[in-house]
């Protein structure tokens, strides 16, 4: 099967861990489930949502070495105890991002299970995205016996654990070495692997793979003797191998230390935003502003995300109110939009990378509806292959507004009477207004009238009242509240 590659420009990705998702599966049908057996409900329900791509996390075999540490480490015991209280030591199966063979579980089905996923998947239009974890294997792979070479050793020739260089090691894991030509050779065929059975890969700590920080970090380190050192940036050579078999296959990388632009220009279609993240769970208005004024480039190859598994579930850290601006605003930016698996339910408690299953919670009916009307409006075309520009607050209050809006392109497929849109929220923990001139094409002259998406109120203005600088849209609202309009004429 070559790589689907849905057409919109601006995709939404919907992230799972999959052995939580079977598990929650096979309580609700009462018998076990695996990739092969989702129910097509569960599928349908995703097409619905007008989800592009599913990032179906940890499927890979692991280890024994990686569930026993698991068990054993106080910290984690601790963490256990806190997300799931009834946990079991048959709850505990490991980290995913230990892998110590990239070939699918057995206890999800094998690879067969996953091949048939992948083909109702595309089915439904649907993409399919896997992990690759660059850095590190777990301590039991089984490269560690057959190409013990490829590892950074401590005196003994023991493979160290990986690790990020502002982080402490991960005990369950064994440290690559990417600056050898062996270990890269190896690693891209693991890769290519792994593109053949998936339409692209979620890169784990891509950043940390980089030449000179991957060289920084272990220069104490020296590569095992007599072996051939490699050149070049490893995500060159490894991006261009897959494509060369797979062209339309999708390269997404986790990041940090502002080495987005870096990544994206070695190939990757999209880099994580923990930027925006950081500025929509903490920061003001004003900030969210300065970092949607990056290039367009950029922007494009942005993952905008308010949850993610790395972190606390966006319900248990910010009120409803600054919960759903920041949803609002992380799905209808440029970029590729991405929900996190419970988070459109409300959910408040992480799941555990280390457990079989998480706690069941019910559902937040509110959030629910919000963010399936928030979707059904992210499902326009407008949103998905428009052309975004960000608008001008003014006025005393203008300070806590975000304002932006969309404009059809018909050459990338938006049909030349789609309207535009208008976004608008008060980023601010009080209610304000402010005055917003619209430079929106086609409006000048006309009356128009704004249908806000998210309620279904309609409001009839004054074109040229609205593209008047100093006039423009006139807006109040509660704090956090927020408009979409699209302009019918």
């Amino acid at each position: 099967m070559s790589s689907l590659v849905p057409a919109h420009q601006h995709p939404l990705l919907y992230a799972i861990f999959a052995r939580v998702w079977l598990h929650e599966l096979s309580r609700t049908e009462r018998a076990r489930v695996t990739l092969a057996s989702v129910p097509d409900a569960a599928l349908d329900r995703l097409a619905a949502l007008g989800v592009d791509y599913v990032y179906l996390m940890g499927v890979w075999t692991l280890g024994e070495e990686g569930p026993r540490l698991s068990r054993t480490h106080p910290d984690l015991r601790a963490e256990y105890d806190r997300v799931l209280p009834d946990w079991t030591e048959a709850d505990v199966v490991g980290s995913p991002f230990a892998v110590a063979r990239y070939e699918v579980s057995p206890a999800f089905g094998g690879d067969a299970g996953l091949a048939d996923l992948r083909r109702r998947l595309a089915a439904r239009g649907i993409g399919l995205l896997l992990d690759y974890v660059p850095n590190h294997v777990a301590r039991d792979h089984h490269w560690v016996k057959e190409r013990p070479a490829c590892f950074i050793a401590d005196d003994d020739g023991v493979p160290l654990p990986g690790r990020d260089p502002y982080l402490p090691p991960w005990p369950d894991t064994a440290q690559l070495d990417l600056r050898l030509a062996e270990t890269r050779a190896a690693s891209i065929e693991a890769l290519r692997g792994i593109a053949a059975r998936c339409d692209g890969v979620r890169c784990d700590m891509a950043m940390l793979v980089l030449d000179e920080d991957f060289r920084r970090t272990w220069s104490k380190r020296p590569p095992a003797p007599g072996q051939a050192q490699a050149s070049g940036e490893f995500w060159a050579e490894a991006i261009d191998a897959v494509r060369r078999d797979h062209p339309g296959f999708v390269f997404v990388a986790e990041a940090a230390w502002d080495l987005e632009w870096r990544l994206q220009m070695l190939g990757f279609d999209y880099t994580f935003d923990r930027s925006l993240y950081d500025r929509l769970s903490h920061a003001s208005a004003s900030s969210v502003r300065g970092h949607l004024g990056a290039t367009p480039d950029y922007q494009r190859r942005s993952i905008r995300f308010i949850e993610h598994h790395d972190e606390p579930r966006i319900a248990a850290v910010l009120p409803p109110d600054r919960r759903r601006a920041a949803a609002f605003i992380a799905a209808t930016v440029p970029g590729m939009r991405f929900i996190h698996h419970g988070q459109i339910e409300g959910r408040t408690v992480r799941a555990s990378l280390h457990l079989a299953r998480a706690a069941a919670e019910p559902v937040d009916e509110a959030c629910l509806a919000f963010h399936e009307r928030l979707l059904a409006a992210v499902r326009r075309p407008i949103l998905r292959t428009g052309s975004f520009a960000t608008l001008t607050p003014r006025g005393p209050g203008a300070d806590a507004f975000v304002s932006y809006r969309w404009e059809p392109l018909p050459a990338r497929g938006a049909p030349r009477t789609a309207a535009p849109l208008v976004a608008v929220v008060n980023f601010a923990p009080s209610r304000g207004g402010c005055r917003i001139p619209l430079d929106v094409a086609g409006v000048a002259g006309r009356k128009v009238l704004l249908v806000d998406l998210m309620t279904g109120n309609e409001h009839p203005r004054d074109g040229d009242e609205l593209v008047d600088p100093s006039r423009g849209l006139g807006v109040e609202l509660p704090a956090y509240g927020l408009h979409l309009f699209e302009i019918r004429r």
